[in-house]
């Protein structure tokens, strides 16, 4: 019963880092506009 209950609590603590994780992590979706400097061609 001990090691099910500790089971049972990783896991719970996994899942809440792994949400905590993902949506403190904006820079993958965060594109910057890219400058007209940038964008000439030679």
């Amino acid at each position: 019963m001990k090691k099910k209950s500790v089971v049972v609590i990783s896991k719970m603590l996994a899942m809440a880092a792994v949400v905590f994780v993902s949506t403190a992590c904006w820079w993958a979706v965060y594109r910057p506009e890219v400058p007209a400097e940038l964008k000439k061609t030679a």
